[in-house]
């Protein structure tokens, strides 16, 4: 190792001076290996994995934790040996904490897979510095202070599988509770599907997180959930309904509301649904809300609402038409509907007017 090069230059300093050469060469030796034998120690007992590489890229040392990982037969061997197995390639600079370091000075934050004794992969994350120049400034060793973090991406992989299953769990419970509408109101099957996807393209082009936009697009598939509750008779009614139908009918945000309240969604579904019937004036139902007292979800899914309702047939009335429905929410921008909202969606029209249809 470096500190017993130095040893050797400070003995032969020693015999040019003529002095007592064997008893203080031997008690420098003495104190030099106590000094290296506590230091070893020291980095013995630390759980990290230290290695020291030299600028050949070889092993010139390594702690206990490490030799017990890689074995004892790493140091000597190049430092690819515990990165990617024994004869393995070594790595571009790119991928490689050492030569990074060596070009860099210092490299923090790393993390790759290795290769234990047994072959198995393992996870590792850490850092890399120099610790030690020649006389021209060129970097001679590089330490690598490393941990076994194999067991944590193991655990943040079981987790992330979790979370997809009980996504993929909880899009299923969606799409049943949207058919079991549909499959009553057959003149407004796709309404709830197609409203989401006007939604969701409009809180993109809004420039909404992906997470806002997620909440959005499952809000929209269920927007009418409450319709249960409503007679099929009067949702498929050919006719004018009446007062008291439409204030039966007025009731489903309620309805929808207290079926999905109960449901632990990451995203507030249930407040969504029962605010996509609210305006901006507070003349929507069921609790007049008005302005920013309406979540902007909500709003989006209103004028989302309107959009694909004008345009598509029902029972009472032919479709009026992708044009009725901006001239709609157009002429109600800000009174009725939340002026950016419909900015993006006309913008949204505008660019991509097939997807309206």
């Amino acid at each position: 190792m470096e500190c017993e090069s130095r040893y050797e230059g400070l003995s032969e300093k020693i015999n040019r001076l003529g002095f007592e050469n064997d008893r203080i060469r031997t008690e420098f030796q003495a104190i030099v290996n106590e000094c290296r034998n506590q230091y070893h120690s020291m980095l013995d007992s630390v759980d990290a994995l230290i290695i020291l590489v030299n600028s050949d890229l070889k092993i010139i040392w390594a702690n206990r934790n490490t030799r017990k990982l890689f074995g004892s037969d790493t140091i000597g061997e190049s430092c690819s040996r515990i990165c990617q197995g024994k004869g393995k390639e070594c790595r571009e600079i790119s991928g490689c904490l050492v030569k990074n370091a060596f070009a860099r000075g210092e490299v923090n934050k790393y993390e790759t897979q290795m290769t234990g004794t047994n072959g198995k992969k393992i996870y590792i994350s850490g850092s890399a510095r120099v610790i030690s120049r020649n006389g021209n400034g060129k970097p001679t060793a590089v330490v690598c202070v490393l941990s076994d973090i194999t067991e944590r991406k193991k655990t943040e992989r079981e987790l992330k599988e979790s979370m997809l299953q009980l996504r993929n769990n909880l899009a299923g419970t969606i799409k049943a509770m949207a058919m079991t509408v549909e499959t009553r109101d057959p003149y407004t099957a796709g309404h709830q599907r197609k409203t989401a996807d006007i939604a969701r393209l409009i809180g993109q082009e809004m420039g909404l997180p992906s997470k806002q936009v997620d909440g959005i697009r499952m809000a929209g598939v269920i927007h009418d959930l409450g319709k249960i509750s409503i007679p099929a008779e009067i949702l498929s009614k050919p006719g004018k309904i009446c007062n008291a139908e439409y204030s039966l009918i007025k009731f489903h945000p309620k309805t929808g509301y207290d079926i999905l309240n109960g449901i632990d969604f990451r995203w507030p579904v249930a407040d969504i649904v029962l605010q996509h019937h609210e305006r901006m004036d507070g003349s929507g139902y069921p609790s007049g809300l008005a302005g920013d007292k309406i979540l902007l979800e909500a709003r989006i899914i209103g004028v989302a609402d309107v959009i694909e309702a004008m345009s598509s047939h029902r029972p009472y009335r032919p479709a009026l038409g992708i044009n009725k429905a901006f001239s709609e929410i157009r002429e109600n921008s800000g009174r009725l509907y939340d002026s950016d909202v419909v900015a993006a969606a006309e913008s949204l029209f505008a660019r991509k007017e097939y997807l309206f249809h």
